[in-house]
């Protein structure tokens, strides 16, 4: 899948903005929990140039069992780009996102835009590609409870979004949001909120008018039904 020209100058800003972290000469890491020959597979190529499979024992195991912060730094913009080009398994996005969340606010300035853009470019990514390996969902969860950003830009974002995959991605929501946990937060407030609206009725409308196919159409058209049922309680 080619990258748009805003989610490629976003990654390239968040390269730039940690490339004061070479990779350490050692690193500290649990022998019992990584192998030798994996830690060693983490660092024989550029950055740029590491693999899915050479980085996820690090993506399960890093600031944990293997490295400091300095070391996550420089590994974290090409985790985030693998993550967003799909070719790291979507599993690892909550919890590389969570130890980035508990740390990033005391960062310098330039190193929070960096990440900021880049789940910006992220985000504006998920919503035009319908499905996505991490969902609309956990994009949100990442976005204002992981990182404690304000969802409301992101939510106007989508409702400017005339894309059928952003109706798909409502759609897909409309189940996802109805059956889960609350969470008591003000975010979740927000975005409950924002689901008992007119927002989610007009994006999936926009949808099913121009939806492509006709399955399409008809998820379009159960999850307009869903949300009217919703609004009603």
């Amino acid at each position: 899948m080619d990258t748009p020209p805003d989610l490629d100058r976003a990654l390239d800003a968040l390269y730039a903005a940690f490339s004061r972290y070479p990779l350490p000469a050692k690193t500290d890491v649990c022998d019992h929990c990584v192998s030798a020959e994996r830690v060693r597979a983490a660092r024989a190529a550029p950055l740029r140039m590491l693999t899915a499979s050479a980085l996820e024992p690090y993506a399960w195991n890093g600031l944990s069992t293997w490295g400091d912060v300095e070391e996550f730094k420089h590994y974290l913009p090409r985790l985030m780009e693998l993550l967003i080009l799909e070719e790291l398994d979507g599993l690892h996005a909550p919890s590389l996102m969570l130890r980035l969340g508990v740390r990033w606010h005391s960062w310098r300035k330039i190193e929070q835009e960096a990440i900021t853009a880049t789940i910006d470019a992220w985000w504006r990514h998920t919503l035009n590609h319908y499905p996505r390996d991490v969902d609309v969902m956990t994009m949100i969860e990442i976005i204002a409870d992981s990182l404690e950003l304000d969802l409301a830009p992101y939510l106007a974002e989508w409702e400017s979004n005339t894309t059928e995959a952003a109706a798909r991605h409502m759609a897909w929501l409309m189940h996802d949001f109805t059956v889960g946990i609350a969470r008591n937060t003000e975010w979740d407030a927000l975005l409950d909120n924002w689901i008992r609206g007119s927002a989610p009725a007009a994006i999936l409308e926009r949808g099913f008018f121009s939806a492509s196919s006709p399955e399409a159409a008809q998820k379009l058209s159960d999850a307009l039904e869903t949300h009217r049922i919703w609004r009603r309680h």
